[in-house]
C-alpha cells in the first residue's frame, strides 16, 4: 500500500488534507500516487461533464453561497470544501470491488477512483486514469 505518510503529504499539497482516502494494496506505489493527484485535480479543475463536483457547482454558484460571477480559484476552493467536508471519501476501485464505474472502464487498464461527497450530493463521482498515460484523465458524475 501506498505508504499513509505520501498520501496525506499529497492531500495537503491539493488542499483536501481532511479527504478520506481508501487504498487497497497496489503493486505500483509510485503510478497510484501519481494517479490520485491526477484524480483530485479532475474533479477539483474539470468541468467538461456537467454532474461533475465542478460542472455542478459552475452551473448554479448562488446554491453554494458563492458570487453571481465567480471566478476560477473561487469555484475550485468550493470543490476543495467539499471534500474537506468530513464525509467525503475518496476510493480505488479494483476489479474486484463491489462498485465498478458506470462508464464500464476497465480497473485492469485505467485507475479508477470513486469520490462520494454526501454533503454535495447524492451523486457518485468517477475519475479515469490512464495507466499509459495515452489519454488524458476525466471526471464524471452519476446520480
Amino acid at each position: 500500500m501506498a505508504s499513509q505518510q505520501r498520501i496525506e503529504s499529497l492531500l495537503k499539497a491539493l488542499e483536501v488534507p481532511d479527504l478520506n482516502v481508501e487504498v487497497p494494496q497496489v503493486s505500483d506505489e509510485e503510478g497510484f500516487l501519481e494517479a490520485l493527484e491526477a484524480a483530485i485535480c479532475s474533479f477539483i479543475e474539470d468541468s467538461d461533464d456537467h454532474k461533475s463536483p465542478l460542472g455542478m457547482i459552475e452551473a448554479d454558484p448562488s446554491a453554494y453561497d458563492l458570487s453571481d460571477e465567480p471566478d476560477a480559484d473561487e469555484l475550485q476552493n468550493a470543490v476543495r470544501d467539499f471534500m474537506n467536508a468530513g464525509d467525503s471519501q475518496l476510493s480505488l476501485i479494483t476489479p474486484d470491488s463491489p462498485h465498478q464505474p458506470d462508464g464500464g472502464e476497465s480497473p485492469h487498464r485505467f485507475w479508477v477512483f470513486l469520490l462520494e461527497m454526501p454533503t454535495l450530493s447524492e451523486h457518485r463521482w468517477w475519475a479515469i486514469v490512464d495507466k499509459n498515460g495515452r489519454n488524458q484523465t476525466y471526471n464524471y458524475g452519476v446520480i
